[in-house]
């Protein structure tokens, strides 16, 4: 059976199809759609016409899902519907227009997903697991000994409409968005210096970030993991704040992320100089991967869509970080004693690159 799990974000809906190959869960296809909810924001509410976009795009994904065979889909959202205030409208309105129920994932939960996705770097030496979101961030702790979870309640969304007065954030911007984050992570008690080494990045802006990187250093990607150079990354990152042609560099490679590469770029560095970090790769597993290896593993809650009976089935995942609000910056342990771990039939790779989770 072919299964799917599609990501409401800030920015695109996201999915992923899957199948059980063996002794692994193998990702056989990705698919993307910008869709910035941002822009259809009435106050703290998603407006009429933002909820049909939504449902408008989320029918042609469900349509394309049909026609290659899916036979189940999960529906989750994170930060981009965390946080508005018309929640339960809003997901009505996505159930009565396409039949698909929406699965709230909340920040503690969405790191833990992002863990699960991406323990194949858990040998790496050091390493800290930084999902970017526009609307939250996620740092987890990936090495023995140093389990634990920090989620912010803001993203690079919010440093853009915070800081920024143009479409592209100006150099004393840069500055004050670099001050901002370091106030937060010292306020969460974010380790530093020496206590991590390597760093994984996760998340469609990560992505963004890296693709620049390629372009910018002329480097062939081949077959091996995505790594970034420190000082190459830092020039980098130099060039997209003060360089003449940062916004050849932005069109080029990344023109939907136009509003976040800026202050991705910002929180990037201030997390690697804070850890002194000098191994950086960009992982392809994130929420999505993780959360279909917890639900397939009886580990996880949510609503799917069965396409074979064309109805949906079980409830609807409302996490208790929906009410829980007031507690992000908090350090959670993540349990990894067996009882927690998924037998290696549940494990997921992406189709081609050989590297498990």
């Amino acid at each position: 059976m072919k299964y799917a799990v599609a990501d409401i974000s800030s920015s695109s809906l996201s999915v992923i199809i899957a199948e059980i190959c063996g002794t692994e869960i193998e990702v056989t296809g990705k698919e993307r759609e910008s869709l910035s909810l941002l822009y259809y924001m009435d106050g703290k509410d998603l407006s009429r016409r933002g909820m049909e976009k939504l449902a408008a795009a989320l029918a042609q994904m469900k349509s394309r899902l049909a026609e290659i065979g899916v036979g189940k889909c999960w529906l989750i959202a994170t930060a981009a519907l965390r946080h508005i205030g018309n929640f339960a409208e809003v997901t009505e309105f996505v159930r009565q227009r396409t039949g698909l129920i929406v699965n709230l994932i909340d920040g503690k939960s969405e790191a833990y997903c992002d863990y699960i996705a991406n323990r194949c770097y858990s040998s790496c030496d050091r390493a800290v697991l930084v999902d970017l979101g526009g609307k939250s961030m996620e740092i987890c702790a990936l090495g023995d000994g140093k389990d634990g979870m920090v989620c912010f309640d803001f993203g690079l969304i919010d440093l853009y409409e915070k800081f920024a007065d143009k479409i592209k954030p100006d150099e004393n911007e840069a500055k004050d968005m670099g001050k901002y984050v370091r106030t937060r992570f010292d306020k969460a008690g974010l380790p530093e210096d020496g206590e991590y080494k390597t760093v994984v990045l996760v998340g469609q802006t990560c992505g963004s970030i890296y693709d620049m990187y390629k372009e910018f250093t002329d480097t062939d990607e081949g077959d091996g993991a995505k790594t970034m150079e420190r000082k190459a990354l830092f020039r980098l990152i130099k060039r997209l704040i003060s360089g003449a042609d940062r916004s050849r560099l932005i069109l080029q490679t990344a023109p939907e992320k136009t509003h976040v590469i800026l202050p991705a770029a910002v929180v990037l560095k201030k997390l690697i100089k804070r850890f002194d970090a000098t191994n950086l790769i960009v992982s392809d597993y994130g929420v999505k991967e993780g959360y279909l290896s917890l639900m397939l593993d009886g580990k996880e809650s949510g609503a799917y869509y069965d396409f074979g009976s064309e109805s949906t089935e079980g409830d609807a995942r409302m996490p208790l970080g929906k009410r829980d609000k007031g507690r992000t910056g908090s350090r959670t342990p993540v349990r990894r004693n067996k009882s927690e771990e998924i037998p290696a039939k549940k494990r997921v790779k992406s189709a081609g690159d050989g590297k498990q989770s």
